[in-house]
């Protein structure tokens, strides 16, 4: 009866922090890594020990709802702090609505960018699609560097995502916006950045971070913030004054 008790403690544990990622890796590693120490220790017989550790997990288990009620108390009450802000030194990019739901979020984010640095466009096409890239740096010629592609093992020196913030948060700190394509789920969909801000706050010693990525959006006016996982999985281009 123990082992099952146990993990279907585990599961309704889990189960439950499922949505907090952080929360269940730090309380599984804690009754396991204890109960596996017990195992290695102890003199008793390891089929008892592990029962033993086992029954002390499921009763912990069984009282996470408590532990992280009152664990996310004490971490609602922790503020975050801001550690970077970039920002675009003239302001945001103006809002340019693209001319066709299903076609043209290439066009309207350069010309939202365009507007932003005060240059010009000198070709136009609002008929079908375009790679940011092309209709940028060969169809307009400006000045467009691509920094990320999708992919952080096959960019140099971004592993991770506070590195993909920093490096393109830099940019934008020196007046050169971003432009970001990724799949939204039907098809490849391009979005100016204009800002980046990383958070965090101190747990029990351990910083947790959160990435806010703000977006001109030329499908949606009120759609701001783009999601960390499009985030790192687009091809983000910038383009210099």
């Amino acid at each position: 009866m123990l082992p099952t008790l146990a993990f279907g403690a585990l599961g309704g544990g889990l189960s439950y922090l499922s949505n907090d990622k952080y929360l269940s890796t730090l309380i599984a590693t804690s009754i396991f890594g204890g109960g596996n120490a017990l195992i290695n220790k102890t003199s008793i017989p390891k089929t008892l020990a592990k029962y033993a550790a086992i029954g002390t997990a499921a009763r912990l288990m069984l009282n996470i709802p408590e532990a992280v009620a009152k664990f996310k108390e004490v971490s609602d009450k922790i503020k975050w702090e801001t550690i970077k802000d970039y920002k675009l030194p003239k302001g945001d990019l103006p809002f340019v609505e693209q001319a066709d739901p299903n076609v043209g979020c290439t066009q309207a984010t350069l010309e939202s960018i365009a507007t932003y640095l005060n240059k010009p466009i000198i070709f136009t096409d609002y008929s079908q699609g375009y790679d940011f890239y092309d209709y940028a740096a060969n169809k307009n010629q400006f000045n467009v560097k691509t920094i990320y592609n999708k992919d952080y093992s096959h960019t140099k020196d971004i592993q991770k995502i506070s590195q993909l913030c920093y490096a393109v948060g830099s940019y934008i700190n020196n007046g050169c916006p971003a432009a970001a394509t990724y799949f939204n789920g039907y098809f490849n969909h391009t979005v100016g950045i204009m800002g980046i801000k990383i958070q965090r706050k101190n747990i029990n010693g351990t910083y947790k971070y959160r990435y806010s990525i703000r977006i001109m959006n030329p499908s949606d006016k009120m759609d701001e913030a783009m999601q960390t996982s499009d985030f790192a999985n687009s091809v983000i281009r910038i383009v210099k004054p």
